[in-house]
């Protein structure tokens, strides 16, 4: 159901006078608070999955379970955990001359306001509550505007929101385009979007009429550098793993693989041995179907321009060898549109690149990934990728389980993002972290206040050596 300007404009005036009526929410309210995020995701699993499926075409039971019911519980579960100490004053020490005065200084985190959360449509209740629970554990209140491509996953939603949680502590939003325009104007004390790099300058945009602080949790083509040092057949499995999981429907799935060209076959060996004991081809009861058919279109056209571009493509099957495939593009030429745009689905970029220097030029030639894979046993390769690279994440010898760590802080850098969340660093990215100071005994202001004395005088050079 799609709402007004005038019913968004009321829901956030219900929040925001919520807000001011609490602005410091108790520990044990927070907690309960996220304990009926928790009681949501178990108590209506099946209702979750159901939606997901119809949204998607089909999509796992299980896998549904495990990435957006589970990851998201998990989420919920660290912040119980931890979320006393995250609300403990922080002590910092004082200038000397201002300590001998006995002055005190500190840091506490204090809640924003309002925060806007415009989550995706690829992990619809991951990427809506895993926020939430830092918005919440940070004692904000909340306004949600779900995706509109996933509608039957955004109506429960909506429902489930509005029976475990109260109007002025957490709000849904749903519709169209209009609608999250409209939403993005609000004056938030905060907006988290994850989505692509378009939308988000819009957003950009809209939110510096009334400068509300942005999170933003983009994507980008993450790349995998394969070293001379790295297992085939471990990267293989890997980098399948991240293609067919969510379909490649994921912001840190594998975009492109830089390898050497020596190495290219025996690596496409292993890939194909790799999906053929993958059982997650369509039709399988483990398999995603590709959302819509406007984003299969896009993957197809990709693949067919980078074909006509002089790319090598080849298509490689599951154990039903069904039209659901892994697809790889081979060095297109440089003005194939693959080469720039985030694939987003079950296709793999490779180029042949294998000397590491020019593979990191390679990479630093366009916008900041979200996260660079490295694959190979050099622990000085993987320093030189570190130190000589920008990336919102760096992962070796795996893809994608740093998302499962509540415990890391989760975001970008320049075109992939900017801000963090999750854990600790959520908390901190909700918060209005504040500086406390405390005078101490000593009236210190006397002694800057003229007439200057040589007492002063000596103390002034005395500060810049301590």
């Amino acid at each position: 159901m799609s709402v007004s300007s005038n019913n968004l404009e009321l829901q956030f005036k219900a929040l925001r006078n919520a807000y001011y009526s609490e602005r410091f929410p108790s520990l044990a309210t927070r907690l309960d608070r996220l304990r009926r995020i928790r009681a949501m995701l178990s108590e209506n699993e099946a209702a979750w999955c159901d939606a997901l499926s119809q949204d998607f075409g089909y999509r796992s039971a299980d896998q549904s379970s495990f990435a957006d019911i589970t990851t998201s519980i998990k989420s919920v579960n660290h912040a119980l955990k931890n979320l006393k100490f995250w609300m403990k004053a922080e002590r910092r020490t004082p200038d000397l001359s201002l300590r001998m005065s006995g002055a005190k200084t500190y840091v506490e985190a204090f809640p924003k306001g309002v925060v806007g959360i415009v989550s995706p449509w690829n992990f619809p209740i991951n990427l809506a509550l895993s926020p939430l629970v830092s918005v919440l554990a940070a004692g904000n209140r909340a306004f949600i505007k779900p995706s509109e491509a996933t509608p039957a996953t955004s109506a429960l939603l909506e429902k489930l929101i509005g029976q475990y949680f109260a109007a002025d502590e957490v709000s849904v939003a749903c519709g169209d385009v209009d609608v999250a325009q409209a939403f993005v104007k609000l004056p938030f004390d905060h907006i988290i979007y994850t989505g692509g790099e378009t939308v988000a300058k819009y957003i950009m945009r809209d939110a510096a009429e009334n400068l509300v602080p942005l999170t933003l949790e983009l994507g980008g083509k993450s790349p995998v550098i394969v070293s001379s040092s790295a297992d085939l057949k471990v990267t293989a499995k890997r980098v399948a793993f991240g293609k067919y999981f969510n379909a490649g429907q994921i912001c840190i799935a594998p975009d492109y693989l830089l390898i050497a060209p020596e190495r290219l076959d025996a690596f496409l060996k292993e890939l194909q041995s790799a999906v053929e004991h993958t059982d997650s081809s369509q039709g399988s009861a483990d398999s995603v179907s590709i959302v819509n058919e406007r984003h299969r279109q896009r993957l197809e056209n990709l693949v067919a321009e980078g074909e006509n571009k002089e790319g090598r493509v080849i298509k490689m099957s599951g154990l039903n060898q069904s039209a659901y495939q892994l697809t790889v593009v081979v060095n297109p030429a440089d003005e194939a549109g693959i080469n720039g745009a985030e694939i987003f689905g079950p296709v793999l970029l490779i180029k042949t690149i294998g000397d590491l220097s020019q593979q990191i030029a390679y990479i630093n030639q366009s916008s900041h990934p979200l996260v660079i894979y490295y694959f190979g046993r050099s622990e000085a390769e993987f320093r030189r990728v570190a130190n000589e690279t920008s990336s919102g994440g760096l992962v070796k010898n795996d893809v994608i389980f740093q998302y499962a760590n509540d415990d890391l802080p989760f975001g970008g850098v320049g075109g992939s993002g900017m801000g963090k969340y999750r854990g600790v660093y959520g908390f901190k990215e909700f918060s209005n972290n504040r500086a406390i100071y405390k005078s101490g005994f000593i009236d210190v202001s006397g002694f800057v206040t003229p007439p200057y004395s040589d007492v002063f005088r000596m103390v002034n050079k005395l500060m810049r050596k301590i």
